[in-house]
């Protein structure tokens, strides 16, 4: 758990939802999973907002927050995973995909972010979405994400005129990568963000009915919101890390290439890849206005 000063103006709290662990070098330099997503957001926030990040390690201990917790929480991240496909009937897996299904429908306030494994994961909570392993084999490393007129609205928009005209912006986004299971489908009432070459889901959204008005977030005190379309999201999802950089990925990358699972050729083009460079930050500025922070 972050360090938390009291503050008058507010603070954004996110229950982050562990699934994994990073690997041992990555841990040393820059912490485990739940520090690298406070990383990112930390940097982004204004002065009067502090941010407080709960870990709950819904794999191993099986750990979620309990009802009294939910009230002051604003958000749910759901950390990647290297521990199961999210299309196993694995109980850990089938329990969070159930937990997400009674946020969404008891705690309508709380917004639900993925990443990686955690856009899988809800997709299969809220599909019916296939997941498998993609044919084309591994993405790995910095990776062109094309998005849908929705995704440039969401993600190069400004303000609500430019989001509005998704043509004068940017067609593209680029994201660190590394999965072989892919989402096939787009969720029922969700819509598609983008994709990639060799990924045809790169990133879900799912609004807020049009007839309710979008709850407001703990740490706003005159019930201010984000304006649209930011405001209207309830879930948003992507298959790439925004919070991942090359050091973090390359470990991952030589031991998977030490297991036997990549070959040489294929991890010395994944580590040059991941080298490149990525819109992290931006998608970290997009999340944050999601969960109400201009």
């Amino acid at each position: 758990m972050s360090a938390v000063t009291d503050s008058p103006s507010g603070k954004l709290t996110i229950a982050f939802f562990k699934c994994d662990s990073l690997q041992k070098e990555s841990i040393e330099k820059h912490g485990e999973y739940q520090d690298v997503i406070h990383n990112l957001f930390e940097p982004l926030l204004p002065k009067h907002l502090d941010l407080e990040t709960l870990t709950y390690d819904v794999l191993e201990k099986r750990e979620y927050p309990k009802d009294e917790e939910l009230e002051k929480i604003d958000a749910i991240v759901i950390s990647g995973s290297f521990e199961d496909e999210a299309h196993s009937d694995t109980r850990w897996i089938l329990k969070l995909a159930g937990f997400l299904i009674k946020i969404y429908d008891e705690y309508p306030r709380i917004r639900i972010l993925g990443i990686c494994f955690g856009l899988q994961v809800i997709a299969r909570a809220f599909g019916p979405s296939q997941i498998k392993e993609n044919p084309k084999g591994w993405e790995v490393g910095s990776t062109r994400m094309d998005l849908t007129e929705i995704g440039k609205s969401i993600i190069w928009g400004e303000d609500m005129k430019s989001a509005k005209e998704p043509e004068n912006l940017k067609d593209h986004v680029t994201m660190q990568q590394i999965h072989s299971d892919i989402v096939t489908e787009v969720p029922s009432d969700f819509h598609l963000l983008g994709k990639s070459d060799i990924c045809p889901v790169q990133g879900i959204v799912a609004f807020y009915p049009e007839d309710h008005r979008p709850p407001a977030f703990t740490h706003s005190h005159h019930h201010t919101l984000p304006s649209e379309p930011w405001c209207n999201i309830h879930i948003i999802a992507f298959q790439g890390h925004p919070e991942w950089h090359e050091d973090i990925l390359i470990p991952f990358i030589d031991n998977y290439e030490k297991k036997g699972t990549f070959d040489s050729g294929f991890a010395e083009k994944a580590r040059e890849q991941s080298k490149k460079e990525h819109d992290g930050e931006r998608i970290g500025r997009v999340l944050l206005r999601v969960l109400g922070v201009a």
